[in-house]
């Protein structure tokens, strides 16, 4: 049974006029327990999650007394709407003191807030002034994409993103990015990093590349890498932020921007893996989604020409893409896991040079006409494709699917449909390991080649290996 933490008599306030009902107030570690007081009360009790819980506001209640203090709690309770979906919804909880002097009330209330606020929190990156219930206040650096998804990022960002941090209490910083690679070239060249609480990517899944490739290209990569980073999807793909709810257990698709924001407003960290990527033409880069080859690569890529679609323009360029089928020619190394497909908690040695031979280790050689060669290092890569349904954030596992050629068009469109429930790891016809590492050599000929992609960026196709990298990164999760 959770601790009561404090006990006190409020008046409870569902209406405007703020004269409220009689109640006792419990705080636990865990929830704010009401009782109401009458004869005959209309309500007898009520419990907010703490877990719920973002942010408090005191303020003064003069039209009642002299000397009432207002204690607000904003939460975010899942419920279902009016097509029956479950979803978060936003309530306000006005709990109002009048019992002592002016001073003495905002003094109580005040503590009231602090044990909240911490408790909500879980403690987490949440700090109090000494002797005092002011908290100092997080403070964010916070890239927004105007060209994101539908190119309505900067709009949603002042229009319904803004006050939720600042209901909160946590201040920012905000970067309207100018083009590509500049969130990347700001966190590369920043002073210091670390005085930022996070830093967070309102987009869709191409600026969480950005600072992580940005924080991987300082002098000072290994300090900061792990300062936590959050994400609010407004992209075309946004398979983190799909992840994250779906780990979670989260409603998230009738709100994906609410239920994301929520990760970061309670300031709670995870660790993730993080991608290390080589390629013969471009320098190392880190990857936080996806590597892709063949015809998944060819979607994503040539689809950019439908962006004004959103997610759907995946969808229709897989049916013509589909009519249309490539084959290409590749060899791939890929070392894997233990049978059952634990964790990795070791490290390994940094792999050679794509133009040296690979280190000992069980490697696996697969030549021959493939479709597609893909990876990722979590469940979603997008907002309705399920790549890696087993996978974990931190389980040190690259999960590889490999499909070679011969393939029917039926098979391929029945993969495809299947992801949105990851039942297509089970098809016979492909390959799903899981992986600590690999190694792509396509077939460079005079007639077209696949894109290669990592985290959605274009690269020409090329040789190109990855490495898992356990738990370098810092991800904002409730």
């Amino acid at each position: 049974m959770a601790r009561v933490v404090s006990s006190d008599e409020f008046y409870y306030c569902p209406n405007k006029d703020g004269t409220g009902v009689r109640c006792t107030a419990s705080l636990t570690t865990s929830s704010l327990e009401l009782k109401i007081h009458g004869e005959k009360p209309r309500i007898k009790s009520r419990t907010v999650l703490l877990e719920d819980v973002t942010g408090c506001l005191v303020t003064r209640q003069g039209d009642i007394s002299g000397h009432s203090v207002t204690l607000t709690i904003y939460y975010y309770t899942v419920s279902q709407n009016s097509c029956r979906n479950y979803c978060r919804k936003r309530v306000l909880l006005h709990l109002r003191y009048d019992k002592l002097s002016l001073a003495e009330n905002q003094d109580t209330v005040g503590k009231w807030r602090m044990n909240i606020v911490s408790f909500a929190r879980g403690n987490q990156l949440t700090i109090f002034h000494n002797d005092s219930n002011s908290l100092v206040v997080p403070k964010l650096l916070i890239f927004v994409n105007p060209k994101s998804g539908k190119g309505n990022a900067v709009k949603t960002f002042n229009s319904k993103i803004r006050s939720l941090f600042e209901e909160a209490e946590i201040s920012f910083d905000l970067i309207v990015t100018n083009s590509s690679d500049h969130c990347k070239q700001v966190i590369q060249e920043l002073p210091n990093v670390k005085k930022y609480t996070g830093i967070v990517a309102v987009s869709g899944d191409g600026l969480l590349y950005e600072i992580y490739n940005g924080l991987i290209a300082r002098n000072d990569w290994q300090y900061v890498c792990d300062i936590p980073v959050g994400v609010i999807p407004q992209g075309s793909g946004n398979g983190l932020a799909r992840s994250l709810a779906h780990l979670n257990n989260e409603p998230y698709l009738v709100n994906p921007m609410l239920v994301s924001i929520l990760n970061i407003l309670k300031l709670r960290t995870k660790e993730f893996d993080l991608c290390h990527v080589s390629t013969v033409s471009h320098p190392a880069v880190c990857s936080v989604l996806s590597i892709g080859w063949g015809i998944m690569a060819d979607i994503d890529i040539e689809s950019e020409r439908f962006r004004f679609m959103g997610e759907p323009r995946f969808t229709v360029y897989a049916v013509w893409r589909i009519l249309k089928l490539r084959t290409y020619s590749a060899t791939l190394h890929y070392l894997p896991t233990s049978d059952d497909g634990a964790s990795c908690d070791e490290e390994m040695i940094p792999l050679p040079p794509l133009n040296k031979p690979l280190p000992p280790g069980k490697w696996v050689t697969v030549t021959g006409k493939f479709i597609s060669i893909y990876s990722s290092t979590i469940p979603y890569i997008g907002t309705d494709i399920c790549f890696a349904p087993k996978s974990k954030l931190d389980d040190g596992i690259i999960w590889l699917m490999i499909v070679k050629a011969p393939v029917t068009k039926a098979q391929l469109t029945k993969m495809l449909l299947s992801m949105d429930d990851g039942a297509h790891v089970d098809f016979p016809w492909l390959q799903f390991v899981p992986v600590k590492a690999f190694r792509l050599i396509p077939e460079i000929t005079d007639d077209y080649n696949s894109y290669l992609t990592v985290d959605g960026e274009h690269l020409k196709s090329q040789p190109v290996q990855a490495q898992v990298m356990p738990r370098k990164g810092r991800i904002f999760m409730r």
